[in-house]
């Protein structure tokens, strides 16, 4: 009898720390993987370097992206919102900025994507998956 009730209580055991894993692993809020959009992306070099950053999904299930481009001063401020898969909407907070960022959908292959500033077609190549934001966070709109 005795070895019937250790069997039990080895697999009771072995019930709850398998319950208390997928406890922890189904709550635990991990870092964005490198299969999803969030990130720092750079597209040309030197002082033609513009850099684009994807912060994590807001309450909304939108992405807040910040563009700079220092060589012409601008810093913009804007929304990523899924349409579907690998599918997204580019929107400037404000719409002052849609002569340089225009409202538009892209898709995004896992490592980067391509969208339109000031009428020209830029290619974006992730290179972390943190977003940097360049200078003071107020200067974006």
């Amino acid at each position: 009898m005795t070895k019937y009730k250790g069997h039990i209580i080895l697999i009771s055991l072995c019930l709850l720390v398998s319950l208390f894993v997928l406890l922890v692993s189904s709550t635990y809020n991990s870092p964005p993987t490198p299969g999803t959009i969030c990130g720092t992306y750079i597209s040309d070099e030197g002082i033609y370097q513009k850099i684009f950053s994807v912060d994590q999904p807001s309450a909304d299930q939108s992405n807040a992206f910040y563009y700079a481009d220092q060589q012409n001063d601008y810093y913009i401020l804007g929304q990523i919102q899924p349409q579907g898969e690998d599918s997204y909407l580019l929107s400037c907070q404000d719409s002052n900025n849609a002569d340089i960022i225009p409202d538009q959908e892209f898709t995004y292959d896992g490592k980067g994507f391509s969208i339109t500033i000031q009428d020209q077609p830029f290619s974006f190549q992730k290179v972390d998956n943190e977003p940097c934001i360049i200078g003071d966070i107020e200067r974006y709109s």
